[in-house]
């Protein structure tokens, strides 16, 4: 996966996270590792694509949303809302983590 999203990549996001129910606030390149079943090792998921930090207009409420922009286009592939006591940590330049939702 490139580490810059392309022209084409910018534009599968503005289709999958659409202007009218949402506001892009910004968006990278990004790989989804988990901490799950243990909670000190980190595990790949599989998942990779466009990580966006988007206002949901319709809802009123904050999502990190990571679009699929292979060639597979398969969409918005996860995505975890920033609730009121959401915690965000930048452990290292390129490596943020955060608590999970169930």
């Amino acid at each position: 996966m490139p580490s810059i999203l392309s022209d084409e990549d910018k534009q599968t996001v503005k289709r999958m996270v659409p202007k009218a129910s949402n506001k892009i606030h910004a968006v990278a390149v990004a790989k989804l590792y988990i901490a799950y079943p243990n909670r000190h090792r980190w595990t790949y998921t599989g998942l990779q694509g466009a990580a966006v930090l988007a206002n949901d207009l319709v809802g009123n409420t904050f999502w990190i949303k990571l679009v699929d922009v292979s060639p597979s286009n398969r969409g918005v592939i996860w995505d975890q809302e920033i609730y009121d006591t959401f915690s965000y940590n930048q452990d290292r330049v390129f490596f943020h983590t955060f608590e999970l939702e169930d």
